[in-house]
């Protein structure tokens, strides 16, 4: 007795796999899929949790069809849905394959096509066969389907079952994709599966695992299974960054590849122009909440502006709480912003505008804030917002800042400016994503 889970398509045994829970086939199973032999299992959960192997206590279900003791199954029809909506296609799974296979075998592509060949004790010389990527997986995918039915339905004392040459050769080539565990075993099962009968039912026997204490047969593996396939997303999935417009997405998403191009890459800023979502920091929480609610797997930061709108937005964002992998931060403090000068109701004046006026525009230096007069662009302010009794502000001549902050940006992609400490508050931002990012 091992530790050893297999599938099966109907009768035919198509996969196996031994010391492991296979975590990226049970997301195509649901609880409601899984059957057992509920006295079987619950003496074997008993034997587990005494410590005692469980086996050695159920010599009368010896001649019970194993297959029938614990495990997941649905139809082919199901669990192609599934696939799908998990971007399983096959069109797309078999073009993905086809290139691998090329690039496995690129020493032996003439022509466009694979010349391969596998030695037999029969012959002194090796034929080849000069074949496609898609012929070879076309081939080798029915191969392996012709080998397990023939194998499922072998008797001891008969030859083992033989495939034709080319079918061996095409179906050798199919290691790959086994053998290299960052392949994802989807891919190829959708392939298997999208030829099949839709009402052919696929069964994952998983009663040596139950046996050998993996899990106690309560458990909602497949449920857990889809829990760790998330938090490997979130662990390694691009972290999806909300701002509170297509502008501050737009110029944060160009000025982090600049301050930190050694981490850019793992962010990427949601397009709001793209997308046609409305902005506005009110949308900010509104998105990260169904962002959370909606279970998506990646991390997500949500960046408001520091103003009162913005503490507003964090302040309402903390209860109920988020999520671990859902995270909201406002842009940080400026010395400059101290002492700024802003316009309101008793007229011209120096305020600290940290935490009541600092939009994304503050963040590209004093310099991209002088305007025509030679002076900062004041701050307006608006209204007091209640929620952090504290008043709101923003930029009397924002257009003007945003054609100089653009313009800063194209000379520095360009690189004719001096990346100086008037970048230090996008360095900033950027430790602050870094921060959010790490603090799951």
């Amino acid at each position: 007795m091992g530790d050893t889970w297999a599938l099966f398509l109907g009768d035919k045994e198509i996969r196996i796999g031994k010391n492991e829970t296979p975590a990226k086939l049970m997301t195509v199973f649901r609880e409601e899929d899984k059957y057992q032999h509920l006295e079987w299992a619950r003496r074997v959960d008993e034997a587990n949790a005494r410590g005692e192997a469980a086996w050695d206590e159920l010599d009368e279900f010896e001649d019970f069809n194993h297959r029938e003791l614990f495990g997941y199954r649905s139809t082919v029809q199901t669990i192609m849905t599934r696939l799908k909506l998990m971007g399983f296609d096959p069109d797309r799974c078999s073009q993905e394959m086809i290139k691998d296979l090329e690039d496995v075998n690129q020493d032996d592509i003439e022509d466009g096509l694979l010349v391969l060949s596998r030695p037999t004790r029969e012959r002194k010389q090796e034929i080849c066969h000069r074949v496609s990527a898609a012929e070879v997986l076309d081939t080798g995918i029915a191969a392996y389907l012709k080998r397990a039915e023939a194998f499922g339905n072998w008797k001891e004392g008969e030859d083992h079952p033989e495939l034709a040459e080319l079918e061996e050769i095409c179906v050798s080539q199919l290691d790959f994709f086994f053998d290299d565990l960052a392949v994802d075993p989807r891919l190829f099962l959708v392939l298997i599966l999208s030829s099949q009968d839709p009402e052919e039912v696929l069964q994952l026997d998983m009663s040596e695992l139950l046996m050998a204490g993996y899990f106690e047969s309560s458990e909602a593996i497949s449920t857990e299974a889809l829990q760790q396939l998330r938090d490997e997303m979130a662990s390694s999935g691009p972290i999806i960054v909300i701002t509170e417009g297509k502008y501050d997405s737009r110029v944060l998403g160009r000025a982090l590849p600049i301050v930190r191009p050694d981490i850019a890459g793992y962010f990427a800023f949601w397009d709001l122009e793209e997308t046609k979502a409305a902005g506005g920091t009110d949308r900010v929480v509104a998105n990260l909440r169904s962002f959370a609610a909606a279970g998506v797997m990646n991390r997500v930061i949500a960046l408001v502006d520091n103003d009162a709108a913005g503490l507003a937005a964090l302040k309402t964002l903390a209860n109920p709480a988020l999520p671990k992998n859902h995270i909201a931060r406002n842009l940080p403090d400026l010395d400059y912003a101290r002492a700024y000068p802003t316009h309101g109701p008793s007229g011209p004046s120096q305020d600290d505008v940290n935490g009541r006026a600092c939009s994304v525009e503050f963040y590209f230096g004093l310099d991209c804030l002088i305007g025509p007069d030679g002076n900062p662009v004041p701050i307006q302010w608006t209204s007091l917002n209640k929620s952090v009794n504290t008043w709101q502000g923003e930029l009397q001549n924002k257009r003007y800042v945003e054609e100089r902050i653009d313009a800063l940006l194209d000379a520095a992609e360009a690189g004719q400016v001096p990346l100086d400490e008037r970048w230090d508050p996008l360095r900033e931002i950027a430790q602050i994503l870094i921060d959010a990012a790490q603090s799951r």
